[in-house]
């Protein structure tokens, strides 16, 4: 199974709802299930085993779940599938449901039970046969890549005044901006919101300097354990985060001091440390998910070392996956970026030209995040990927993340 969780967002840029993209099978190793056979065993919700690998808290922070739904799931026991939450699963329900009162009843009765209703891609020739349903769906999703959202948002609000709107599919900031000032949206969903800065050179604050400054000392190969130990005890928030951290990842220990703390977990985990701690400070004041995005892709991309047979580099591909987002935590151009930081050429030939051994993985990660499956199955089969690897590693990255920052 491949699963993902793929952000919607406010205009303000915090995460709105978690939508779940999911497939059972590799499309490429099963191509029957590019046809009709998509649906087979569709009586389950395929992926929610996500939400039994990671606490409700972990997961979303509170933002709503939306699952989607065809004509067969429908009629399943979603009641019992989709336990917890409460409140917050919304049902996305596809073009398989029909405008019909058997589907218009279930949908009814899950309404009464607590789920949210969600529509998607509806065309708006369709719409006056599905308006006695609509009444009591809660969101309707906006396909910009079927025309300017802005215009159909006008006449599907003539039809529906009450309904909130989604824009989906904004693949620029232009995009973005135009949906959000038409006033007419009130979520935002698309690989809008980390499109590439390529010109744009702003000052950085001079205690993001520093930090960067530290970031370039330990991605050096070797460091000074005590010359950063000295140094993070000069930052008390720090310090204190360092030794929390430290006897959170060592057993009894009891640590009481900088110097103890960076002896014991040594030059690997400091690095590792001490790169997604000042990263997060880099960070401040930018859109929560950017940070959450690039510290599990930072921990998926280690995770899937061994499949890719770099189970050596696999700090590399850590630091590969935490800084692909560095152009926007910085607002500069990625080479630049990088600059500041301190990484091997592979990640910079990766991140910035799309080359070198790690553009493979960095590839498979991006198609990943984007429920891409097509694209992922055809990468599974071309590296010899086996599926419950690439979900194991997924999964863990989400553990990891709500373990360590939530």
């Amino acid at each position: 199974m491949l699963a993902t969780l793929v952000p919607l967002f406010y205009e303000d840029m915090s995460v709105a709802s978690y939508c779940l993209y999911a497939q059972k099978e590799n499309l490429y190793e099963h191509p029957h299930l590019l046809g009709a056979g998509k649906y087979d065993g569709a009586g389950s919700i395929v992926g929610i085993e996500v939400f039994d690998s990671v606490s409700e808290d972990d997961l979303v922070a509170n933002c709503s779940i939306m699952i989607p739904i065809n004509n067969i799931s429908l009629f399943s026991n979603i009641e019992q599938q989709l336990t917890g939450f409460d409140g917050r699963i919304v049902l996305l329900v596809d073009q398989t449901i029909k405008p019909e009162e058997s589907y218009n009843k279930r949908l009814l009765d899950l309404k009464s039970k607590g789920f949210k209703l969600a529509m998607k891609d509806l065309p708006l020739a369709s719409i006056d046969d599905f308006k006695f349903m609509l009444n009591d769906f809660d969101l309707f999703l906006i396909n910009s890549d079927a025309g300017d959202v802005v215009a159909q948002a006008k006449e599907f609000k003539k039809v529906v005044p009450n309904m909130d709107f989604c824009a989906e599919n904004l693949h620029t900031k232009e995009e973005f901006y135009a949906a959000k000032d038409s006033g007419l949206f009130k979520i935002f969903e698309g690989t809008f919101f980390r499109v590439p800065i390529n010109e744009k050179d702003t000052e950085v604050s001079p205690i993001k300097i520093n930090y960067m400054k530290l970031m370039t000392v330990i991605n050096q190969p070797d460091f000074n354990l005590s010359d950063v130990s000295n140094v993070i005890g000069q930052d008390p928030a720090l310090s204190i985060e360092l030794l929390k951290i430290a006897n959170k990842l060592t057993v009894n220990s009891n640590i009481r001091s900088i110097a103890q703390a960076t002896a014991l977990l040594g030059q690997r985990e400091i690095r590792r440390w001490l790169n997604t701690t000042l990263f997060n400070g880099l960070a401040a004041g930018k859109p929560n998910e950017i940070t959450r995005l690039s510290l599990v892709r930072a921990r998926f991309a280690e995770n899937l070392a061994p499949v890719f047979d770099y189970a050596m580099r696999k700090d590399e591909l850590f630091l590969m996956g935490l800084f692909s987002l560095l152009n926007l935590i910085l607002d500069m151009p990625m080479e630049k970026a990088l600059e500041q930081v301190g990484v091997s050429n592979e990640i910079k030939k990766a991140l910035v030209e799309d080359d070198g051994i790690f553009s493979p993985q960095l590839e498979f990660l991006l198609s990943y995040e984007a429920g891409d499956w097509q694209e992922v199955s055809r990468l599974m089969v071309l590296h010899d990927i086996e599926m419950h690897d690439v979900y194991d590693a997924y999964v863990e990255a989400l553990k990891w993340y709500g373990n360590m920052f939530i």
